[in-house]
Protein backbone atom coordinates (compact mmCIF):
# COMPACT_ATOMS: atom_id res chain seq x y z
CA UNK A 1 0.00 0.00 0.00
CA UNK A 2 2.84 2.41 0.51
CA UNK A 3 4.11 1.78 -2.64
CA UNK A 4 0.69 2.27 -3.99
CA UNK A 5 0.47 6.21 -2.38
CA UNK A 6 4.40 6.67 -3.48
CA UNK A 7 3.29 5.92 -7.17
CA UNK A 8 0.58 8.39 -6.60
CA UNK A 9 2.66 10.53 -5.74
CA UNK A 10 4.88 9.99 -8.61
CA UNK A 11 1.91 10.45 -10.93
CA UNK A 12 2.04 14.28 -9.50
CA UNK A 13 5.68 14.98 -10.63
CA UNK A 14 6.10 12.45 -13.92
CA UNK A 15 2.48 13.55 -16.04
CA UNK A 16 1.29 11.13 -19.03
CA UNK A 17 -1.44 11.65 -20.27
CA UNK A 18 -2.97 7.57 -19.00
CA UNK A 19 -2.43 5.15 -16.59
CA UNK A 20 -1.06 2.72 -19.14
CA UNK A 21 1.42 4.53 -20.24
CA UNK A 22 3.32 4.66 -16.95
CA UNK A 23 3.62 1.04 -17.32
CA UNK A 24 4.37 1.10 -21.03
CA UNK A 25 7.73 -0.73 -22.40
CA UNK A 26 7.82 1.61 -24.98
CA UNK A 27 11.20 3.57 -25.33
CA UNK A 28 10.34 6.97 -25.97
CA UNK A 29 7.06 6.46 -22.52
CA UNK A 30 9.40 3.98 -20.91
CA UNK A 31 9.57 5.23 -16.77
CA UNK A 32 11.08 2.70 -14.62
CA UNK A 33 10.44 3.54 -11.64
CA UNK A 34 7.03 2.18 -11.93
CA UNK A 35 7.43 -1.68 -13.78
CA UNK A 36 10.03 -1.98 -11.35
CA UNK A 37 8.15 -2.18 -8.15
CA UNK A 38 4.80 -3.55 -9.46
CA UNK A 39 3.02 -4.75 -12.02
CA UNK A 40 0.40 -3.11 -14.24
CA UNK A 41 -2.57 -5.26 -13.57
CA UNK A 42 -1.38 -5.47 -9.67
CA UNK A 43 -1.44 -1.82 -9.31
CA UNK A 44 -4.99 -1.65 -11.25
CA UNK A 45 -6.33 -4.43 -9.14
CA UNK A 46 -5.64 -2.96 -5.63
CA UNK A 47 -6.69 0.86 -7.29
CA UNK A 48 -10.35 -1.15 -8.23
CA UNK A 49 -10.75 -2.28 -4.47
CA UNK A 50 -9.37 0.65 -2.65
CA UNK A 51 -11.39 1.32 0.25
CA UNK A 52 -11.65 3.89 3.34
CA UNK A 53 -14.55 2.38 5.21
CA UNK A 54 -16.50 -0.95 5.30
CA UNK A 55 -19.38 -1.42 3.77
CA UNK A 56 -20.95 -3.89 6.81
CA UNK A 57 -20.82 -0.87 9.14
CA UNK A 58 -22.93 1.26 7.10
CA UNK A 59 -26.00 0.81 9.79
CA UNK A 60 -23.94 1.88 13.22
CA UNK A 61 -22.14 5.08 11.36
CA UNK A 62 -22.85 8.06 12.65
CA UNK A 63 -21.18 10.50 10.22
CA UNK A 64 -22.42 12.32 7.37
CA UNK A 65 -23.96 10.00 5.18
CA UNK A 66 -22.51 10.99 2.03
CA UNK A 67 -19.06 10.78 3.36
CA UNK A 68 -19.56 7.36 4.32
CA UNK A 69 -17.06 6.76 1.81
CA UNK A 70 -14.03 8.36 3.25
CA UNK A 71 -15.02 9.38 6.37
CA UNK A 72 -12.39 7.85 8.38
CA UNK A 73 -9.92 9.36 6.22
CA UNK A 74 -11.24 12.98 6.98
CA UNK A 75 -11.80 12.47 10.74
CA UNK A 76 -8.08 11.10 10.71
CA UNK A 77 -6.52 13.78 8.94
CA UNK A 78 -8.52 16.84 10.38
CA UNK A 79 -6.94 15.36 13.87
CA UNK A 80 -3.29 14.48 12.59
CA UNK A 81 -2.89 17.90 11.12
CA UNK A 82 -3.95 19.87 14.48
CA UNK A 83 -1.93 17.53 16.73
CA UNK A 84 1.43 18.25 14.25
CA UNK A 85 1.22 21.98 14.07
CA UNK A 86 0.14 24.88 15.96
CA UNK A 87 -0.15 28.00 13.30
CA UNK A 88 0.88 31.47 13.66
CA UNK A 89 -0.77 34.45 14.83
CA UNK A 90 -2.46 34.99 11.42
CA UNK A 91 -5.09 32.23 10.13
CA UNK A 92 -7.99 32.77 7.52
CA UNK A 93 -10.94 31.00 6.35
CA UNK A 94 -11.79 30.58 2.74
CA UNK A 95 -12.94 28.02 0.00
CA UNK A 96 -11.41 25.35 -1.83
CA UNK A 97 -12.64 23.32 -5.05
CA UNK A 98 -11.75 19.53 -6.05
CA UNK A 99 -12.42 19.28 -9.45
CA UNK A 100 -15.51 16.94 -10.16
CA UNK A 101 -17.94 17.49 -13.36
CA UNK A 102 -19.70 13.71 -12.78
CA UNK A 103 -22.76 13.17 -11.19
CA UNK A 104 -23.04 13.69 -7.35
CA UNK A 105 -25.56 15.00 -5.00
CA UNK A 106 -23.71 17.93 -3.66
CA UNK A 107 -21.25 18.39 -6.24
CA UNK A 108 -20.94 22.69 -6.28
CA UNK A 109 -20.48 25.34 -9.02
CA UNK A 110 -17.87 28.38 -8.03
CA UNK A 111 -17.39 30.44 -11.27
CA UNK A 112 -14.73 32.45 -9.24
CA UNK A 113 -12.62 29.34 -8.68
CA UNK A 114 -10.55 27.54 -11.45
CA UNK A 115 -12.54 24.13 -11.49
CA UNK A 116 -15.79 25.90 -11.42
CA UNK A 117 -17.10 22.31 -10.46
CA UNK A 118 -16.42 19.84 -7.75
CA UNK A 119 -16.39 18.97 -3.77
CA UNK A 120 -16.23 22.17 -1.95
CA UNK A 121 -14.33 22.10 1.46
CA UNK A 122 -14.36 25.24 3.80
CA UNK A 123 -10.34 25.45 4.83
CA UNK A 124 -8.54 27.13 8.07
CA UNK A 125 -5.10 27.29 6.61
CA UNK A 126 -2.06 29.15 8.39
CA UNK A 127 -2.19 32.66 6.38
CA UNK A 128 2.08 32.61 5.89
CA UNK A 129 2.93 29.23 5.33
CA UNK A 130 -0.45 27.60 3.60
CA UNK A 131 -0.54 25.13 6.05
CA UNK A 132 -4.01 23.21 6.24
CA UNK A 133 -5.07 22.54 9.78
CA UNK A 134 -8.94 22.05 9.46
CA UNK A 135 -11.00 21.47 7.13
CA UNK A 136 -14.80 20.59 6.62
CA UNK A 137 -16.13 18.78 3.35
CA UNK A 138 -19.32 20.35 2.30
CA UNK A 139 -22.49 18.22 1.47
CA UNK A 140 -25.48 20.42 1.51
CA UNK A 141 -28.33 20.22 4.19
CA UNK A 142 -26.35 17.13 5.97
CA UNK A 143 -23.04 19.21 6.26
CA UNK A 144 -22.32 18.37 10.09
CA UNK A 145 -21.19 21.84 12.19
CA UNK A 146 -20.23 20.81 16.17
CA UNK A 147 -19.37 23.91 18.16
CA UNK A 148 -20.30 24.94 21.64
CA UNK A 149 -21.08 28.43 20.13
CA UNK A 150 -23.56 27.52 17.83
CA UNK A 151 -27.29 28.51 18.82
CA UNK A 152 -30.46 28.06 16.96
CA UNK A 153 -30.74 31.05 15.66
CA UNK A 154 -26.92 31.29 14.11
CA UNK A 155 -26.94 31.14 10.35
CA UNK A 156 -24.95 28.98 8.17
CA UNK A 157 -21.94 30.73 7.63
CA UNK A 158 -21.08 31.49 11.15
CA UNK A 159 -21.55 28.13 11.76
CA UNK A 160 -18.76 26.88 9.55
CA UNK A 161 -16.22 29.28 11.06
CA UNK A 162 -17.12 28.81 14.65
CA UNK A 163 -16.51 25.52 13.82
CA UNK A 164 -13.22 25.54 12.10
CA UNK A 165 -11.93 28.31 14.77
CA UNK A 166 -12.98 26.88 17.95
CA UNK A 167 -10.18 25.19 18.98
CA UNK A 168 -8.05 28.41 18.76
CA UNK A 169 -10.17 30.31 20.54
CA UNK A 170 -8.84 32.46 23.57
CA UNK A 171 -5.09 32.30 21.83
CA UNK A 172 -4.66 35.51 20.37
CA UNK A 173 -5.02 34.64 16.61
CA UNK A 174 -6.01 37.35 13.77
CA UNK A 175 -8.98 35.41 11.62
CA UNK A 176 -8.83 36.85 8.00
CA UNK A 177 -11.84 36.07 6.11
CA UNK A 178 -14.00 37.55 3.02
CA UNK A 179 -17.48 38.79 2.81
CA UNK A 180 -18.79 35.62 2.83
CA UNK A 181 -18.44 34.81 6.15
CA UNK A 182 -17.70 37.85 8.00
CA UNK A 183 -20.53 40.72 10.04
CA UNK A 184 -20.49 42.72 12.71
CA UNK A 185 -22.40 39.79 15.18
CA UNK A 186 -19.48 37.51 14.12
CA UNK A 187 -16.82 39.78 14.94
CA UNK A 188 -18.10 40.85 18.51
CA UNK A 189 -18.68 37.13 18.87
CA UNK A 190 -14.92 36.26 17.64
CA UNK A 191 -13.97 39.14 20.40
CA UNK A 192 -15.42 38.79 22.96
CA UNK A 193 -13.47 35.07 22.72
CA UNK A 194 -9.86 36.71 22.21
CA UNK A 195 -9.65 36.21 18.53
CA UNK A 196 -9.86 39.48 16.18
CA UNK A 197 -10.91 39.20 12.95
CA UNK A 198 -10.53 41.32 9.80
CA UNK A 199 -11.76 40.99 6.22
CA UNK A 200 -13.91 42.23 3.67
CA UNK A 201 -17.81 43.36 4.59
CA UNK A 202 -20.99 42.70 2.56
CA UNK A 203 -22.96 46.01 3.04
CA UNK A 204 -26.47 44.19 3.21
CA UNK A 205 -25.43 42.05 6.25
CA UNK A 206 -27.53 43.30 9.52
CA UNK A 207 -25.93 45.42 12.22
CA UNK A 208 -23.58 47.94 9.17
CA UNK A 209 -23.71 51.39 10.09
CA UNK A 210 -26.53 53.39 7.75
CA UNK A 211 -24.29 56.27 7.20
CA UNK A 212 -21.39 54.04 6.00
CA UNK A 213 -23.90 51.77 3.86
CA UNK A 214 -25.56 54.81 2.31
CA UNK A 215 -22.55 57.40 1.60
CA UNK A 216 -21.29 57.80 -1.73
CA UNK A 217 -17.87 58.62 -2.20
CA UNK A 218 -15.54 60.10 -4.28
CA UNK A 219 -12.72 57.91 -5.30
CA UNK A 220 -10.01 57.75 -2.73
CA UNK A 221 -12.54 59.07 -0.16
CA UNK A 222 -12.95 57.20 3.25
CA UNK A 223 -15.92 56.56 5.29
CA UNK A 224 -15.59 54.62 8.52
CA UNK A 225 -17.56 54.37 11.80
CA UNK A 226 -16.22 52.58 15.53
CA UNK A 227 -18.70 51.17 18.02
CA UNK A 228 -16.37 49.54 20.74
CA UNK A 229 -13.70 47.09 19.30
CA UNK A 230 -14.85 47.23 15.78
CA UNK A 231 -14.81 49.55 12.94
CA UNK A 232 -16.18 49.53 9.61
CA UNK A 233 -14.76 51.60 7.03
CA UNK A 234 -16.42 51.98 2.89
CA UNK A 235 -13.02 53.06 0.54
CA UNK A 236 -13.97 54.56 -2.94
CA UNK A 237 -11.73 52.90 -5.33
CA UNK A 238 -12.93 52.00 -8.71
CA UNK A 239 -15.32 50.17 -6.67
CA UNK A 240 -16.19 50.72 -3.43
CA UNK A 241 -14.66 48.56 -1.05
CA UNK A 242 -15.85 48.01 2.15
CA UNK A 243 -13.97 45.97 5.35
CA UNK A 244 -14.49 45.09 8.87
CA UNK A 245 -11.95 44.86 11.67
CA UNK A 246 -11.48 44.66 15.50
CA UNK A 247 -8.15 46.06 15.89
CA UNK A 248 -7.93 48.25 13.11
CA UNK A 249 -8.74 52.43 12.76
CA UNK A 250 -9.13 54.48 9.85
CA UNK A 251 -5.50 55.35 9.40
CA UNK A 252 -3.78 54.90 5.69
CA UNK A 253 -0.84 54.01 3.98
CA UNK A 254 1.57 54.73 1.10
CA UNK A 255 1.04 51.64 -1.24
CA UNK A 256 3.06 51.58 -4.63
CA UNK A 257 1.60 50.03 -7.83
CA UNK A 258 2.49 50.40 -11.30
CA UNK A 259 5.17 53.12 -9.96
CA UNK A 260 2.54 54.87 -8.74
CA UNK A 261 1.77 55.93 -4.86
CA UNK A 262 -1.47 55.31 -3.93
CA UNK A 263 -2.86 56.03 -0.81
CA UNK A 264 -5.31 53.07 1.16
CA UNK A 265 -6.82 51.84 4.19
CA UNK A 266 -4.37 50.05 6.21
CA UNK A 267 -6.94 47.25 6.72
CA UNK A 268 -6.85 46.70 3.21
CA UNK A 269 -3.64 46.72 2.90
CA UNK A 270 -2.61 44.46 5.36
CA UNK A 271 -5.87 42.38 4.06
CA UNK A 272 -4.08 41.92 0.68
CA UNK A 273 -1.04 40.18 2.99
CA UNK A 274 -2.76 37.69 4.90
CA UNK A 275 -5.79 36.57 3.36
CA UNK A 276 -3.82 34.48 1.02
CA UNK A 277 -3.21 31.34 3.00
CA UNK A 278 -5.84 28.96 0.96
CA UNK A 279 -4.93 30.35 -2.00
CA UNK A 280 -1.29 29.78 -0.96
CA UNK A 281 -1.96 25.79 -0.52
CA UNK A 282 -4.36 25.73 -3.48
CA UNK A 283 -1.22 27.04 -5.55
CA UNK A 284 1.52 24.39 -4.04
CA UNK A 285 -0.72 21.59 -4.27
CA UNK A 286 -1.49 22.17 -8.22
CA UNK A 287 2.26 22.44 -9.19
CA UNK A 288 2.45 18.73 -8.86
CA UNK A 289 -1.20 17.74 -8.93
CA UNK A 290 -2.20 13.82 -7.85
CA UNK A 291 -5.64 13.71 -8.61
CA UNK A 292 -5.94 12.68 -12.25
CA UNK A 293 -8.97 13.95 -14.48
CA UNK A 294 -10.74 10.26 -15.34
CA UNK A 295 -11.45 8.96 -12.31
CA UNK A 296 -14.56 7.25 -11.82
CA UNK A 297 -14.89 7.47 -8.07
CA UNK A 298 -15.41 10.96 -6.32
CA UNK A 299 -13.91 9.46 -3.02
CA UNK A 300 -10.84 8.50 -4.78
CA UNK A 301 -10.56 12.09 -6.22
CA UNK A 302 -11.14 13.62 -2.69
CA UNK A 303 -8.69 11.06 -0.94
CA UNK A 304 -5.98 11.75 -3.72
CA UNK A 305 -6.56 15.57 -2.61
CA UNK A 306 -6.16 15.00 0.91
CA UNK A 307 -3.22 13.13 0.09
CA UNK A 308 -1.70 15.98 -2.14
CA UNK A 309 -2.39 18.71 0.88
CA UNK A 310 -1.03 16.17 3.92
CA UNK A 311 2.32 16.05 1.15
CA UNK A 312 2.69 20.21 1.28
CA UNK A 313 1.75 19.86 5.21
CA UNK A 314 4.88 17.61 6.19
CA UNK A 315 6.92 19.42 3.43
CA UNK A 316 5.68 23.20 5.84
CA UNK A 317 7.05 21.34 9.10
CA UNK A 318 9.70 19.74 7.38
CA UNK A 319 11.07 23.41 6.68
CA UNK A 320 10.09 24.78 10.06
CA UNK A 321 12.70 22.43 11.47
CA UNK A 322 15.77 22.85 9.04
CA UNK A 323 17.51 25.94 8.76
CA UNK A 324 17.91 25.74 5.30
CA UNK A 325 14.76 25.24 3.55
CA UNK A 326 14.12 22.16 1.35
CA UNK A 327 12.86 23.09 -2.45
CA UNK A 328 9.05 21.23 -3.03
CA UNK A 329 10.38 19.26 -6.05
CA UNK A 330 13.50 18.06 -4.14
CA UNK A 331 11.30 17.16 -1.12
CA UNK A 332 8.36 15.45 -3.08
CA UNK A 333 11.06 13.20 -4.97
CA UNK A 334 13.42 12.37 -1.32
CA UNK A 335 9.96 11.28 -0.05
CA UNK A 336 8.69 9.07 -3.05
CA UNK A 337 12.32 7.90 -3.37
CA UNK A 338 12.21 6.66 0.38
CA UNK A 339 8.77 4.99 0.71
CA UNK A 340 10.11 2.76 -2.59
CA UNK A 341 13.42 2.13 -0.76
CA UNK A 342 11.55 0.86 2.67
CA UNK A 343 8.44 -1.40 1.35
CA UNK A 344 9.22 -2.73 -2.03
CA UNK A 345 9.86 -6.10 -2.20
CA UNK A 346 13.68 -5.90 -3.52
CA UNK A 347 13.53 -9.53 -5.03
CA UNK A 348 10.43 -9.48 -7.24
CA UNK A 349 11.57 -5.95 -8.78
CA UNK A 350 15.01 -7.73 -9.71
CA UNK A 351 12.87 -10.35 -11.34
CA UNK A 352 11.21 -7.70 -12.93
CA UNK A 353 13.60 -6.29 -14.58
CA UNK A 354 15.99 -8.98 -15.51
CA UNK A 355 15.08 -10.07 -19.06
CA UNK A 356 12.78 -6.71 -19.71
CA UNK A 357 13.67 -5.85 -23.18
CA UNK A 358 11.40 -2.86 -24.86
CA UNK A 359 8.57 -3.14 -27.31
CA UNK A 360 10.17 -0.34 -30.11
CA UNK A 361 13.52 -2.93 -29.71
CA UNK A 362 11.44 -5.79 -31.50
CA UNK A 363 11.89 -3.37 -34.89
CA UNK A 364 15.81 -4.05 -35.12
CA UNK A 365 16.09 -7.73 -36.49
CA UNK A 366 19.22 -8.64 -34.88
CA UNK A 367 17.38 -8.02 -30.99
CA UNK A 368 13.94 -10.70 -32.33
CA UNK A 369 15.30 -13.22 -34.47
CA UNK A 370 16.78 -16.41 -33.58
CA UNK A 371 20.54 -16.43 -34.14
CA UNK A 372 23.46 -18.93 -33.67
CA UNK A 373 27.15 -18.70 -33.52
CA UNK A 374 29.70 -20.62 -35.83
CA UNK A 375 33.22 -21.03 -37.03
CA UNK A 376 34.04 -17.99 -40.04
CA UNK A 377 34.38 -20.52 -42.63
CA UNK A 378 37.73 -20.78 -44.72
CA UNK A 379 37.76 -18.51 -48.54
CA UNK A 380 40.67 -18.33 -50.57
CA UNK A 381 44.29 -18.95 -49.11
CA UNK A 382 43.03 -18.13 -45.10
CA UNK A 383 42.83 -21.80 -43.52
CA UNK A 384 41.49 -19.89 -40.69
CA UNK A 385 39.77 -16.50 -41.29
CA UNK A 386 39.63 -14.17 -38.68
CA UNK A 387 37.45 -10.69 -38.34
CA UNK A 388 36.93 -8.06 -35.62
CA UNK A 389 34.49 -8.69 -33.13
CA UNK A 390 32.12 -5.41 -33.36
CA UNK A 391 31.16 -5.01 -30.24
CA UNK A 392 34.85 -5.39 -29.01
CA UNK A 393 35.24 -2.36 -31.62
CA UNK A 394 32.40 -0.12 -30.70
CA UNK A 395 34.22 -0.45 -26.70
CA UNK A 396 37.12 0.64 -28.33
CA UNK A 397 39.16 -2.57 -27.57
CA UNK A 398 40.84 -4.63 -30.65
CA UNK A 399 40.41 -8.19 -31.21
CA UNK A 400 40.27 -10.86 -33.95
CA UNK A 401 37.79 -13.50 -33.64
CA UNK A 402 37.11 -17.00 -35.66
CA UNK A 403 33.41 -16.74 -34.82
CA UNK A 404 30.65 -14.86 -36.20
CA UNK A 405 26.48 -14.93 -36.88
CA UNK A 406 26.45 -15.90 -40.08
CA UNK A 407 22.89 -14.20 -40.53
CA UNK A 408 24.44 -10.35 -39.27
CA UNK A 409 26.99 -11.09 -41.02
CA UNK A 410 29.36 -9.69 -38.22
CA UNK A 411 32.21 -11.15 -36.32
CA UNK A 412 31.75 -11.64 -32.59
CA UNK A 413 33.28 -13.21 -30.05
CA UNK A 414 32.02 -16.35 -28.43
CA UNK A 415 31.86 -15.31 -25.06
CA UNK A 416 29.86 -11.83 -23.91
CA UNK A 417 30.11 -10.06 -26.88
CA UNK A 418 27.59 -12.35 -29.16
CA UNK A 419 25.03 -12.51 -26.23
CA UNK A 420 25.07 -8.15 -25.62
CA UNK A 421 24.89 -8.21 -29.37
CA UNK A 422 21.58 -9.75 -29.69
CA UNK A 423 20.15 -8.56 -26.33
CA UNK A 424 20.88 -5.21 -25.89
CA UNK A 425 19.92 -1.62 -28.20
CA UNK A 426 23.11 -0.04 -27.13
CA UNK A 427 25.95 -3.11 -26.49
Amino acid sequence: MYVVLALFLLMGIVNKPTLNSYFSTKRLLYTPAFPDVISRDRFQLICKFLHFNDNTKKDNYLGPTRLFKIFPVIQHLNEKFQTLFYPGQNICIDESLTLWKGRLAFKMYLPLKASKFGIKTYELCDSKSGYLWSFIVYTGSETQLNSSLIRENTNKTTSVVLHLVEPLLHRGHTLWMDNYYNSPQLAKLLKNHGTDCVGTLRLNRKGVPTTVKNTKLRKGEIIAQHAGPITVLKWQDKKPVSVISTFHNADTQTDIKRNKEIKKPKIIIDYNEMMGGVDLKDQLLQYYNVERKRLHKWYMKLFRRLLNATVVNAMIIYNKNQERLTDHLAFRVNLVEGLLLKFTDQEQAARRVQGRRHSSDNTIPRLRERHFISKIPPSGKKARPQRRCVVCTKNKRRKETVYWCSDCDVGLCIDQCFQDYHTKLNF
